[in-house]
């Protein structure tokens, strides 16, 4: 890809990103308006994604992945012990989920269809800081599998999660507790 298409499919992204904050509705999103915000044309869209879903699919896996850098590396974070930033930052990316939940479930079928182990990775820093030298990689990967699983898991399904364990996720104040326990018993907090 050259840099003007690269360039292109950038301004794609970033005007996405954009209509996600701004809409009411993300299903009123439509290929017109992220073209006309990113100066392309709608074939350009077409050409580089596919489809409107996969596009907004990667504008939200960018804000997911800037939620997590922000945990990683921020200033503002760095007072908390890493077990609390851990907890704060799956419950950040669960109130992120909430607000497109229609396509967060399309997006997490899709990567756990695909196979995609790219998020398992984004914990791992923060997971050698709680843990330093006492656990190995191994250890570590399989730890942030345990984590993200389950919140994928009941963000696919969380009426059926609801049923299994009494937790309304949609409740912050539940899928709080939810968060805490999970990570304390990872982490044994």
């Amino acid at each position: 890809m050259n840099p003007s298409e690269q360039d292109a499919r950038q301004a794609i992204i970033e005007a996405a990103k954009a209509l996600l904050d701004e809409a009411a509705d993300i299903g009123k999103i439509t290929v017109r308006q992220i073209a006309q915000r990113a100066g392309v044309g709608t074939g350009l869209i077409n050409y580089h994604f596919q489809s409107k879903d996969n596009l907004l699919s990667i504008a939200i896996g960018d804000v997911m992945s800037a939620t997590i850098q922000a945990f990683t590396t921020a200033d503002a974070y760095s007072l908390l012990e890493p077990v609390a930033r851990l907890k704060e930052m799956m419950k950040e990316l669960y109130t992120l989920a909430g607000s497109y939940d229609k396509l967060i479930r399309f997006i997490l079928s899709h990567e756990i269809m695909d196979g995609r182990m790219q998020t398992p990775l984004l914990l791992l820093p923060l997971l050698k800081e709680i843990f330093g030298s006492q656990k190995d990689d191994l250890q570590l990967r399989t730890m942030a599998l345990q984590i993200l699983y389950p919140i994928q898991v009941t963000a696919l399904h969380p009426d059926a999660f609801h049923l299994y364990s009494g937790i309304n996720l949609s409740d912050p104040g539940q899928r709080s507790q939810f968060v805490d326990v999970l990570i304390d018993n990872l982490t044994n907090h």
